[in-house]
């Protein structure tokens, strides 16, 4: 949980910044100009007022800023309340005039319906953007090991390393990327759960309204079914298990988001899955050649076919069949779908010896449309959209990109500036570089040049394979920094450092793959003379 969320209600700003509005959703924490005090029509058409008697209430709240900044999370907690203003003003959908907690809480479907607190933009941030790395990541160990399994007969001792292990890496990769795709479509929440509804009540109370409303009353009835979920009025289990089905498409149910998510999630799970015992079948030589062959036949065939209709319920979350929209979302889905659909191809002509050469070419392009996939799913969590291929209703919460309009005092809305495409750009950089390093490293530990009897050898071999693999350590330092910053840092030397972080891995990258072009050039000299 985040350390803001900890702090409860946050007091309003000094008298110079944004006060918080005694009537705020359940998130008073998140300051509102006091303009947004004066009177407004609420959703039965009354006049809302609010006394002096709240407004001082209010003001004498303690202001914790100070308290903010000192545990480093100001500009945390500033970009979370920037969106949540944008969207409680009505900037995402231009709503004249201010909307009152009444019919904020009311709205449906919008930014602050799906992020009611600041830990839950955090979690499906954070979330998104492992989901969309590691699948791109993953999706590079398929697609170059597939096409150098094209031409595995010039690959020499480091046959494996380049093709086998290069899978394996992939295959650690895509079920990260499923698993955690299966636990956010489980956890799925908005505001009208539980928790939030809890802190509503706390707020109600606090400014002297009854703690329920029938509104609420509805809205916990409805959500009835999901009560085993919930370990008390406040706070809801949370599920590691992936295929805890049921619960999953009664909580999509109950969200009006539909099962496609969930669908689309655990097929791509029990597809890496099936993928993965092919694979442990070839590497562990359980079985006699002719048995594993068919092992891995099937295990792809299965493995395929999950995966290609993973990508067809993500066209059907985002409308694909029923609708031209082609926006970021719709051409991830296509990708993926055709991407899985060669993959299922590849499978089929892996039936025959003599078409080895067409079914790994097929997985290669397969991949590498994955490849293209997963970078736009980075676009889009760049944009904010969260929900990225397989959770449509997440996506396009602000303006035409999806990301949140801010809105300012006399100001016309404006898009708010996160990451910039050349941060997305570079991010894919920092997977390129950890996907070329692990090669490099690999074809070290297989160099039967060092390996013999002598310690000093087997030492050398150890620190040449170190030295290989740090790019790949360093990528996925710069990977975890960027899960967190929100902006490029702006103040000197942290922007100088920052950007000379992104230039290094781009000269790791290049080196790494000179490495390992030369590797593949020695082995496939040796393999010629013999």
């Amino acid at each position: 949980m985040s350390r803001v969320a900890m702090l409860g209600p946050v007091a309003p700003f000094p008298a110079s910044s944004p006060r918080a509005s005694p009537r705020g959703s359940p998130h008073a924490v998140l300051s509102v100009p006091s303009t947004s005090l004066r009177a407004r029509p609420d959703s039965v058409g009354e006049r809302a007022s609010v006394s002096s008697e709240t407004r001082g209430s209010v003001q004498e709240l303690p202001d914790l800023m100070d308290r903010i900044h000192n545990m480093g999370l100001s500009e945390e907690y500033q970009a979370y309340r920037e969106r949540y203003l944008g969207w409680r003003r009505g900037g995402a959908e231009g709503v004249s005039g201010e909307l009152n907690a009444v019919s904020l809480e009311e709205k449906k479907g919008g930014w602050g319906y799906w992020y009611p607190t600041i830990q839950e933009w955090q979690w499906k941030r954070t979330l998104s953007y492992w989901i969309s790395v590691t699948f791109f990541e993953g999706s590079l160990f398929f697609t170059l090991s597939s096409f150098l399994a094209c031409y595995s007969g010039h690959l020499g001792h480091i046959r494996s390393a380049l093709t086998t292990w290069g899978y394996a890496a992939g295959k650690v990769h895509y079920f990260a990327c499923t698993y955690l795709m299966c636990v956010e479509t489980i956890n799925m929440t908005n505001a009208d759960d539980d928790g939030s509804q809890g802190k509503r009540r706390q707020i109600r109370k606090l400014n002297g309204e009854p703690e329920t409303d029938p509104e609420e009353t509805e809205s916990s009835d409805a959500s009835s079914t999901a009560e085993d979920e919930c370990r008390d009025g406040s706070t809801r289990k949370f599920y590691y298990w992936p295929f805890h089905w049921r619960t999953a498409l009664s909580n999509l149910k109950r969200l009006g988001v539909g099962p496609w998510p969930y669908l689309a999630s655990v097929a791509y799970f029990i597809g890496v899955w099936v993928f993965a015992i092919g694979l442990i079948c070839e590497l562990g030589g359980f079985f006699p050649e002719q048995v594993t062959y068919w092992v891995i036949f099937w295990t792809f065939l299965v493995g395929s076919i999950c995966f290609t209709a993973g990508g067809i319920f993500e066209c059907i979350e985002n409308g694909v069949f029923t609708t031209l929209k082609l926006d970021q979302g719709y051409c991830g889905a296509v990708l993926n779908t055709v991407g899985g659909a060669l993959f299922l191809g590849g499978s089929l002509m892996g039936y025959s010896e003599d078409l080895a050469f067409e079914a790994n070419f097929s997985f290669g392009v397969g991949s590498l449309l994955f490849a293209f996939g997963s970078a736009v799913m980075i676009l889009m969590w760049k944009d904010e959209q969260f929900g990225l291929t397989f959770l449509a209703v997440l996506n396009n919460l602000g303006g035409a990109n999806g990301r949140p309009l801010l809105e300012r005092p006399g100001e016309p809305n404006e898009k708010n500036n996160t990451f910039s495409r050349r941060g997305a750009v570079f991010i894919m950089i920092y997977c390129m570089t950890g996907t070329v390093s692990v090669y490099d490293f690999l074809c070290v530990l297989c160099d039967d040049t060092y390996q013999d009897t002598k310690d000093a050898s087997y030492l050398r071999t150890v620190e040449r394979a170190f030295n290989a693999l740090l790019p790949c350590i360093f990528a996925h330092m710069m990977l975890a920094l960027n899960a967190g910053v929100y902006k490029t840092p702006r103040i000197a030397p942290f922007h100088q450092l920052y950007v000379a972080c992104r230039w290094i891995a781009a000269i790791m990258v290049m080196n790494s793959s000179a490495r390992v072009i030369e590797a593949i050039s020695i082995a496939s000299r040796e393999h010629a003379t013999e």
